[in-house]
């Protein structure tokens, strides 16, 4: 399994439960929806959630030796090793991680056992609905009940520390499901990554079906109906999919006539027009602060959108409002 070092711990304090026995065992089941059948003396078992309605990212510890032969999870699970050893069995395989290692230990309608001898873990819940929009995005005829992991763990070094370095920045900043925009922008990059950290048969078939027609369909025509789908909903919680139906096209065409046309993507696309956007609510007073203009358009993470900002207008948004208020 792949070392890349262990992710920053989250802080000690702020946990939801700790408690021992009889009891962590029915808080860690609640929390999780399942019997996870744990056996052992448990120890102190430490809990905290982040619950942002289909995305839960967890900090648990347990401090003692402990196994589980648990129930399918209704959502799938993914974690990051932080101290300790912990080991997954799913069929006749097994997973044995450590500190700095990533393993993807629960799928829907999967049961799995395993086994730690006091280890602290980041958890990452994920709802059936969440990752649907992302498979979409790859193949609008593909569901979560097509999805099938080839194995449990990273694909790479590279995948699994880009996966890693996501989940830090969106633990730390993923918006509530209030602000759709933002949370369709920031969901659906969970799920993107996911399917792109584990190997599965809905990215890895997705090369083998890239056919003429696809790249036929990679016209100037596609992509100036994509602008005009882009233009009239950019305020609103606009996927891949989205664009592409809306286009009569794939979305495989449709990120083919972006790169051959306009030399980016899609998305990034998306992501100068929204920036644009923020900058005339922020020149012509439609918006009377930063953070109602970056989050009007799905910009969750304020240090991302400032440097993004930055980048492209040359100074920080705060600077651009500043002068109307002068």
């Amino acid at each position: 399994m792949q070392q890349l070092g262990a992710r920053r711990a989250p802080p000690d304090d702020g946990f939801d439960f700790e408690g021992a026995g009889e009891e962590a065992r029915h808080w860690l089941d609640q929390a999780y929806g399942t019997s996870l059948n744990l056996g052992g003396r448990m120890g102190t078992v430490s809990h905290r959630r982040i619950d942002r309605h289909g995305v839960a990212f967890d900090h648990l510890r347990i401090g003692s030796s402990v196994t589980f032969d648990a129930d399918a999870m209704p959502v799938l699970v993914v974690v990051d090793v932080l101290r300790g050893e912990i080991e997954y069995t799913h069929g006749a395989t097994t997973d044995r991680g450590r500190a700095g290692d990533t393993v993807l230990a629960a799928g829907w309608d999967q049961p799995f056992a395993g086994s730690g001898n006091g280890y602290d873990v980041r958890n990452t819940s994920i709802t059936a609905d969440v990752l649907t929009a992302a498979i979409h995005d790859v193949d609008p005829e593909m569901s979560r009940h097509d999805l099938t992991f080839e194995r449990f763990v990273p694909r790479s070094q590279v995948a699994a520390a880009q996966w890693r370095a996501t989940v830090d920045e969106l633990s730390a900043w993923f918006p509530d499901s209030a602000d759709p925009v933002a949370y369709g922008e920031a969901s659906r990059l969970l799920g993107h990554t996911l399917l792109h950290t584990f190997d599965n048969n809905v990215v890895g078939d997705a090369a083998a079906r890239e056919s003429a027609r696809d790249r036929r369909d990679a016209t100037q025509s596609t992509v100036r109906r994509a602008q005009e789908v882009i233009a009239a909903r950019a305020h609103e919680d606009l996927s891949l999919a989205d664009i592409a139906r809306e286009c009569r096209v794939t979305p495989r065409a449709l990120q083919y006539a972006f790169r051959r046309h306009l030399g980016c993507t899609p998305l990034a696309y998306v992501k100068q027009v929204r920036l644009d956007l923020v900058h005339q609510a922020l020149c012509d007073g439609t918006a009377l602060t930063v953070s109602d203009a970056a989050s009007r358009y799905g910009f969750f993470n304020p240090g991302r959108f400032a440097s993004d900002y930055r980048r492209v207008f040359g100074e920080n948004p705060r600077q651009t409002l500043a002068r109307l208020l002068s």
